[in-house]
């Protein structure tokens, strides 16, 4: 084993001579004697030592306590200190250096042995301490960092799964002003050739033609809109994001026979007029607003309505829903005191009990090849994790299933995101 060196910080000749004899004689090597707290810092430096021994009252201007502090903070050299006059404030400015023990002159050779390797010993535990703590660190960091890749993972691929109800969502949107744009553009041509081509007709088709156009653009910057990623936590008006989603799959909806109502019953709300023809679709004021990411709460809204529409669809499927029986979704807004709730209830016919607490769970569906089991686990991180709410489900009697969102509600918010 190699033998460990010690640096003697005295200022007295013969008691430094006296202690390096002794270390010696146990078999330490004595790297340096320094009689001023400045040669002390220097020597530290220059001989890394494995352990100083410092008298507190030095010759000059710095103290053997100044200089212990600045070779603990610089070189983590553990120090022990010596003294023959001890007083309370003396010892309180010691402890603040921490030093790895005291000895009071005259000492015997016996305890300063014991001191030194008690502090050896000590200081090398705080080392393999520091050590452990730092691989502990490092590894929560790595595995922090790969369960933030699979979430990442995960969220891109039920983002690909909700855009693929997107698309379907513009291309039935589209359809109807595609057919419109086509017949105007054959009854052009009739014209031409029956003469009828005027300038009031061109004016009118022009006009025709540019509003179902706007119509179609406006169906892709909602799309893009959709699928752009929050970057940073804002306010944000619940009612307008959920009539967003709402619009965007409405008549998707309504080709499957399901029928989407959204009613706002909190104290405060006042109805207004309808927005479009769409009366079962309220237009409220004042809106809820939380603070979040507003697009990934969308997706979450998204997801929970297309969860819905397939439990009635496989219902119907299975005879638990007639035919002709319409398919309802209805979106609730309330609060319960600073807490904005959103229920949105089916009658899909319920989620059976032995798995209603699975729901959420990575990979769990119950569609069977039909279902990825993703959906609902990254609403739920969307939720909680990066909203700070609840996202919880129940089934009601005889009827359906009900998705609870919670989240903290914003009043005087100064800043709402129409993102």
């Amino acid at each position: 084993m190699d033998k460990k060196s010690v640096l003697i910080v005295e200022d007295e000749f013969i008691i430094a001579n006296r202690i390096k004899m002794a270390l010696q004689d146990m078999g330490y090597t004595v790297s340096s004697i320094a009689s001023t707290g400045e040669q002390a810092i220097e020597k530290a430096a220059t001989d890394s030592p494995n352990i100083v021994i410092m008298d507190i009252l030095l010759k000059g201007q710095m103290d053997g306590i100044e200089a212990a502090k600045k070779i603990r903070e610089n070189y983590n050299i553990p120090v022990i200190f010596l003294t023959s006059h001890v007083n309370d404030s003396l010892m309180e400015r010691a402890k603040l250096t921490e030093p790895f023990g005291y000895l009071l002159k005259p000492f015997h050779d016996k305890d300063l042995q014991a001191t030194i390797e008690m502090a050896l010993y000590r200081h090398d535990m705080e080392n393999k301490l520091k050590e452990l703590n730092i691989t502990l660190e490092n590894r929560v960091k790595e595995e922090v960092q790969i369960s933030r890749q699979k979430d990442y993972m995960l969220i891109q691929q039920s983002k690909m799964a909700s855009m693929g109800e997107m698309i379907g969502a513009i291309a039935h949107q589209w359809r109807q002003p595609l057919n419109a744009v086509a017949l105007f553009v054959q009854d052009a041509r009739d014209s031409f050739e029956s003469g009828e081509l005027d300038k009031v007709y061109m004016n009118e088709m022009v006009e025709n033609t540019m509003r179902q156009i706007n119509f179609m653009s406006q169906t892709i910057n909602d799309f893009t809109n959709f699928f752009k990623p929050s970057k940073k936590k804002l306010p944000f008006e619940i009612n307008t994001a959920i009539k967003e989603v709402i619009y965007l799959v409405y008549d998707l909806f309504k080709k499957a026979d399901i029928r989407i109502s959204l009613s706002c019953t909190y104290p405060e709300a006042v109805r207004k007029p309808p927005e479009t023809l769409r009366e079962e679709i309220c237009t409220c004021e004042p809106e809820l607003a939380v603070e979040g990411f507003k697009n990934e709460f969308k997706q979450v809204i998204l997801n929970i309505l297309c969860n819905a529409r397939d439990a009635i669809v496989k219902s119907k499927e299975k005879g638990i829903l007639s035919e002709d029986t319409d398919g309802e979704i209805s979106v609730e807004l309330s609060t319960s005191g600073d807490t904005a709730k959103i229920e949105i209830a089916d009658n899909g016919g319920g989620v059976p009990t032995e798995v209603i607490d699975k729901l959420f769970d990575p990979y769990f569906t119950t569609k069977g090849t039909e279902g990825t089991g993703i959906g609902l686990y990254m609403s739920k991180i969307i939720i909680e994790s990066n909203m700070g709410g609840r996202l919880y489900a129940a089934t009601k009697t005889d009827k359906g299933a009900v998705f609870t969102i919670e989240l903290n509600r914003l009043t005087g918010a100064s800043t709402i995101s129409k993102i």
